[in-house]
């Protein structure tokens, strides 16, 4: 059992991604294949299913493939992490896919929110989310009404690209999916732990579109590729298994994990609805015992840099050195991929106010408007006991100026480790058997008097409302 090994594939924005992990967290070899996603105006992002699976195999293939004949032995399972606001319609029979993946980051399906807002209250009752375009119901019910299928219609299946991805890697072909992926969808009742006849009559939607939910913890069948068959024993959300990167998750901490968006979460251990401010209630373990989390989202988080980047083209990317010369960095409106939590705005209307020519400082404000969004969010789960630190990860968690900024303006410690793909290591965690976390961080930001930055925050935070106003008048 010590010498058990897993595999974990991570299908994300940019990439797939696979890892080996020991019981221990250590990984013995990974392989990692770029993906692309097409952005068009009005709210549209989509990816090409077939490009998508063949990416998480040739990533699965190639961290096998670096294996030592020995370690290839004791491989014993497998874990699959995804996107949870992904989704396509597919052919249940033979699993063709009947639709382009629509992403996490498409809003097309926004004018149906508009029109059930006024029901917004009881559908956060139902499913712990405050309606947004992001998450999966709109897109399917957009799906269904414009997108033609030439296949019958009980033969047409939809839902995160989790099920569809387990449809198509396993030798069994199951239409299933987690429950935390299903949970992330608005059609998921976390009562009854399954599809909600009212949420699916609200959006339209058949109950034979839906695949069967399951606890993440499951054998969802028998995983094949080329000289491999594992069984895959664990199914979730990228942000939920991530949680359980360093072991069981701590009510006493605030995780936020920073890649394309960015997500903030406070475990919570019951299910039930607290005041906090248009916050989500999500589930973030589905078993006979389930763990729950009040989660925040940040929208504009690396993908916000990237389009940054393509604007102000400066000659590096040393964001860290930049901000230790930049004291008065204009301020940015940081409405890429549309605005989450607190505000739920769906429209994409990024700018920088106070602006000046300098590209070093306006990439310094977009770095910024991330730590700002971020306190924003904490001033929302106000009403939850306090946080006694951060422990922060993702891909932009490497920039020691916005840690430093985030300690400074929360008050809090914030934990930076040397894993990175924590997604990955979290679901390690989760399905090997007596897994072990003797992580140490890699540094710890200490909260500093910064007068300069608390009355940037402020001028922020007071010139973003009167922006937000200014576009719904």
């Amino acid at each position: 059992m010590r010498s058990d090994l897993c595999l974990v594939m991570d299908q994300g924005s940019h990439s797939s991604r696979a890892m080996v992990f020991d019981r221990f967290g250590n990984c013995l070899s990974q392989g990692q294949v770029q993906v692309k996603t097409r952005l068009t105006q009005p709210n549209r992002a989509e990816q090409q299913p077939t490009d998508i699976l063949i990416s998480l195999k040739r990533a699965a293939l190639e961290a096998v493939s670096k294996l030592k004949r020995e370690d290839r032995a004791k491989l014993r399972t497998a874990a699959l992490t995804t996107q949870r606001s992904s989704v396509l319609c597919w052919d249940a029979d033979d699993g063709n896919p009947l639709t382009p993946i629509i992403s996490w980051q498409d809003r097309r399906g926004f004018h149906y929110i508009d029109d059930l807002m006024p029901l917004a209250s009881m559908v956060r009752q139902l499913t712990g989310l405050y309606p947004n375009a992001h998450l999966p119901a709109s897109k399917l019910r957009w799906c269904l009404e414009h997108m033609i299928f030439n296949t019958a219609k009980h033969r047409i299946r939809g839902g995160p690209v989790a099920s569809w991805l387990i449809k198509q890697l396993l030798h069994e072909q199951p239409d299933l999916i987690d429950g935390v992926s299903a949970a992330r969808t608005m059609l998921f009742s976390l009562k009854d732990r399954d599809w909600h006849p009212e949420l699916l009559d609200l959006f339209q939607l058949p109950d034979s579109l839906l695949p069967k939910v399951r606890p993440s913890k499951y054998n969802f069948g028998t995983l094949k590729l080329p000289g491999l068959s594992l069984p895959l024993n664990y199914v979730s959300g990228d942000q939920a298994a991530a949680l359980f990167a360093f072991g069981e998750p701590s009510q006493d901490n605030l995780y936020i994990n920073l890649g394309s968006g960015g997500f903030m979460n406070r475990v919570l251990t019951e299910r039930g609805l607290h005041p906090q401010e248009r916050i989500l209630h999500h589930l973030i373990h589905s078993d006979k015992q389930p763990l729950y989390s009040a989660e925040a989202t940040i929208n504009g988080a690396a993908n916000a840099l990237d389009w940054a980047f393509n604007i102000c083209r400066p000659d590096t990317r040393d964001i860290d050195s930049w901000a230790e010369k930049c004291t008065d960095p204009p301020l940015f409106m940081n409405m890429v991929g549309g605005v989450g939590s607190p505000y739920w705005q769906s429209l994409d209307r990024s700018c920088w106010i106070n602006d000046c020519d300098d590209p070093e400082a306006r990439m310094v404000a977009v770095m910024e408007s991330i730590v700002f969004l971020i306190c924003r969010n904490i001033r929302a789960m106000s009403a939850l006991p306090p946080a006694k630190q951060i422990i922060i990860g993702g891909g932009i968690s490497q920039l020691s100026s916005l840690c430093q900024r985030v300690a400074d303006l929360s008050g809090l410690p914030v934990l930076r480790y040397e894993q990175h793909e924590i997604t990955s290591l979290g679901a390690a965690w989760q399905v090997l058997p007596n897994s072990v976390r003797d992580f140490v961080p890699e540094k710890t930001f200490t909260p500093q008097a910064n007068g300069p930055l608390a009355l940037r925050y402020q001028s922020w935070l007071n010139t973003f409302n009167e922006y937000l106003d200014s576009l719904e008048g």
